[in-house]
């Protein structure tokens, strides 16, 4: 994205940006956490909801909420990339084919671990992937300095866990690469 380091980019800057490479793009809101049923419609429309919320000095090692730094810095660079937005774009087809309130939560459960605090192994070296952990210092240096147990990024041990919004996550969850993310998250979304 190349973000401007003087100042907070607008929305049609980002979309500038983002939209010509992979077809999204930003929309502010004044909403500071989306409920799961807005969110997964923005996301059926390829839409990603900036909020305008920013952290305090007191939470920047960690906020429970999303904010713009969260956004912007978090997940935005990662929607300029083809690859990774296969991997978004499962999210909102599962969350609104799901039969179930269970499924549902399901589909919440697997992309906050996966998109929003998983970890992936690039040549045997374990590298933050999610983007909870990427705009949350204290949580990511509690991750890499091995503090948090990790299992393998498998659906049936996922949904077993709840998300941490509160606090540090007391699971995490680790992934080899792009394509056997999207293998197991099709695993499970193709039986709904």
């Amino acid at each position: 994205l190349r973000l401007p380091p003087d100042r907070i980019p607008s929305v049609q800057w980002l979309n500038e940006r983002i939209t010509p490479r992979t077809g999204w793009k930003t929309l502010r809101t004044k909403v500071r956490y989306s409920d799961a049923v807005q969110w997964y419609s923005h996301f059926g429309r390829r839409e990603f909801l900036i909020t305008d919320y920013v952290r305090s000095r007191d939470e920047l090692d960690f906020t429970p909420e999303p904010d713009m730094f969260h956004d912007v810095y978090g997940h935005l660079p990662y929607f300029t990339l083809p690859r990774y937005v296969e991997v978004q774009e499962m999210f909102a087809p599962a969350f609104h084919g799901a039969k179930t309130d269970g499924q549902r939560e399901n589909v919440k459960r697997l992309a906050w671990f996966s998109t929003e605090f998983g970890l992936i192994r690039q040549d045997g070296e374990l590298k933050i992937f999610g983007t909870g952990l990427i705009s949350s210092r204290g949580e990511m240096e509690h991750v890499l300095a091995g503090n948090t147990p990790l299992m393998p990024f498998k659906v049936d041990t996922i949904v077993g866990f709840e998300k941490s919004i509160w606090s540090y996550n007391e699971q995490l969850f680790v992934f080899n690469s792009l394509g056997e993310l999207k293998q197991e998250l099709a695993s499970y979304f193709d039986t709904f």
